[in-house]
Order: structure tokens, then sequence, then C-alpha cells
């Protein structure tokens, strides 16, 4: 049985078109016969344009099937990167608050070294008024005591009358020399 042109593209479901770009010379002149300005098909040639539009179809669905896979590939990408960026926005979070907890050390570390500072310094406060109150007793002997003659200086002697007092031998000693 002979088909058009027209009736094959319409069993195929293909157009017109289509079917005339498989159809080449040899094809033509060994596959259809022309009567008047129809060209028909043989069978022969149905069943090989019909085998290569199969074809075409299996290559189609390959092409679908790839398309599919490529478009599942694409989603998991899409997944992927979505859960990544939830995890770096998770990550992002915990840095800032590690960060607020580091300035907060910081700040309760110079707490602690100002209140340390401040008790070392009060520590020096009472060492002086004690080593203060140490001096004013010895500044504040009696005259008896004053006059011993261990802080009497070298240059002074006892007086020939025996009184307690003492007189300049003329030589004069230096501020430095009055501790030997």
């Amino acid at each position: 049985m002979e088909l058009t042109i027209k009736e094959l593209a319409d069993e195929l479901a293909v157009s017109k078109t289509a079917i005339r770009k498989h159809m080449d010379d040899k094809f033509r002149s060994t596959y259809t016969i022309k009567k008047g300005n129809k060209i028909l098909i043989k069978d022969e040639g149905i069943e090989l344009l019909k085998g290569q539009f199969k074809n075409q179809g299996a290559t189609n669905t390959r092409k679908a099937e790839k398309e599919t896979a490529n478009e599942t590939v694409a989603k998991d990408n899409r997944d992927q990167s979505h859960l990544l960026a939830e995890q770096l926005e998770d990550q992002r979070k915990q840095i800032e608050e590690k960060d607020k907890q580091i300035a907060e050390l910081h700040q309760l570390l110079d707490q602690s070294q100002r209140l340390q500072l401040d008790v070392q310094n009060k520590l020096k406060q009472l060492e002086n008024k004690s080593g203060n109150s140490t001096q004013t007793k010895t500044i504040e002997q009696t005259p008896t005591e004053h006059q011993s003659e261990d802080n009497i200086p070298d240059n002074y002697q006892p007086t020939s009358a025996g009184d307690g007092r003492f007189e300049s031998t003329g030589r004069k000693k230096h501020w430095w020399q009055f501790g030997r």
C-alpha cells in the first residue's frame, strides 16, 4: 500500500517537512512513485521511514531521560547548596555568639585586673602608713635618748664638764659621711 507524504506524516504524528528531510535523492529514486503532482511512498520506503522515526523517538526518549536526569542532578545541587547555605548561616551565628562571649570575658578580665591593682595600691598604702608610724616613733624619742653616743656624729665629743653635752671637734663632716 502506497501513501502520500501527508498521510505518512499524519500516521507517524510528525510534520511533512520532517519526512521530506529524510527523503534524499537516493531514497526518492528507490522508494517513491510520482502520480500526477503527488509523490507516493512504497511500502519498503514507509517501513524505512517508520524505522528512522522510531530511532529518533528512541533518541528523543534518551534525550528526555538525560534532561530528566540533568534536572534531577540540578535539583540535588540546589538542595545541597541550600543545605550548605543554612549550615553557613548557623556557623556565622555561632561565631557571632562566640565573639560576644569573648568581648564579655575581656571586659571581666579588665575589671579583675583593675580590682587587683586597687588591692595592691591599698596594700602599699597600708605598708606606708605602718612604716611611717614606726618612723615617727623613732623621731619622737625623748631628748635623753636622742643624745646617746650612737646618734652623735663623729666630729662631736663630750664636754669636759661631764654634763651630757657634746661639743664640736672642729672637723667638718659632709652629709654623706654622717652615717659612718
